[in-house]
């Protein structure tokens, strides 16, 4: 079968197609036909080694992919993301072998490249709302609020009763608006002063999805919550606020609650492209030039 691989840390140029072994499903696994994979910046960044300079995978080939949807031997529509794809054995194939366990039900109001879009971002938004520490009419900002995880982090803390301002380029303004943020915060101003104002003392919390760290965390009230998805750009200095970095895991559980919502139309899955997989490295390309407002997924 074929798998999209990476032969070396040579960025997108040492991606390609691969003749892979069929999955050996081991105890309590199960072999899902794969429907659709989704792209994140992680994918991005395992072409470069991002991932083995942090203990993962450094030989070759590597299978790649995070999120995926498709359908068991049995017939059953699923959805996730497989456990450990920096140790080089991913969703990028035509069948992989997942453990039963984190598998979650794809709800039939969803497409395949919907609930490939689901898994890791949602449930990174999920985990950046609950460790907010907030409550029903509280504020918090979020960075790259019309940004993939950015985008679900702000409907899932509308869902809760929160205020939410977004903190986001011009261009992506109306954009913020209409996922529902009460007020839009540019990313060129002072956000110190610019938090001060929409909320005098500061915020309860930053839900902070684009690493903008020290300019935030000023922003965010003493005994309030500094959460980021992106390691390395937490201040040296938190004094006063709990700060912390969120690292996702599969939680089929959550996970299921998530679909749910999307199917339900409570929680907007947005794509910004669906390629077929033989364009993936268009679909890559999009990633590197960056500015998107969906998810790019690849359809096998």
């Amino acid at each position: 079968m074929r798998a999209i691989t990476l032969g070396s840390f040579a960025g997108i140029d040492g991606l390609g197609f691969t003749d892979w072994p069929e999955p050996t499903p081991g105890s309590g696994d199960e072999v899902v036909t794969v429907r659709a994979v989704a792209l994140g910046p992680w994918d991005l960044n395992a072409t470069d080694g991002y991932f083995a300079s942090m203990g993962g995978a450094s030989d070759f080939p590597q299978q790649q992919g995070w999120d995926f949807a498709g359908e068991t031997t049995s017939g059953r529509r699923v959805l996730g993301f497989v456990a450990q794809p920096w140790m080089g054995t991913g969703s990028l194939s035509e069948r992989i072998a997942v453990p039963a366990a984190l598998l979650t039900d794809l709800p039939e109001g969803l497409s395949w490249s919907q609930g490939a879009a689901l898994p890791v971002c949602a449930l990174t938004a999920q985990l950046l709302v609950e460790g907010a520490g907030v409550s029903e009419g509280d504020r918090v900002a979020v960075t790259g609020a019309a940004g993939i995880v950015g985008g679900l982090a702000v409907q899932l803390a509308r869902a809760r009763g929160l205020r939410v301002a977004g903190v986001v380029r011009a261009a992506d303004a109306e954009e913020a608006r209409r996922l529902g943020v009460e007020t839009v915060l540019d990313t060129t101003g002072t956000l110190e002063h610019s938090l001060g104002d929409w909320a005098p003392g500061g915020v309860d919390a930053c839900l902070d999805t684009a690493g903008l760290g020290s300019s935030v965390a000023a922003g965010v009230r003493a005994g309030g919550h500094l959460l980021t998805t992106v390691p390395g750009t937490l201040p040296a200095e938190t004094e006063g606020i709990t700060a912390s970095v969120v690292q996702v895991q599969p939680d089929p559980g959550t996970l299921a609650a998530l679909a749910r919502s999307a199917a339900d139309g409570r929680l907007t899955v947005r794509i910004a492209e669906t390629l077929s997989w033989d364009e993936y490295r268009r679909g890559y390309e999009m990633l590197r030039a960056g500015g998107l407002r969906g998810k790019v997924v690849l359809t096998l």
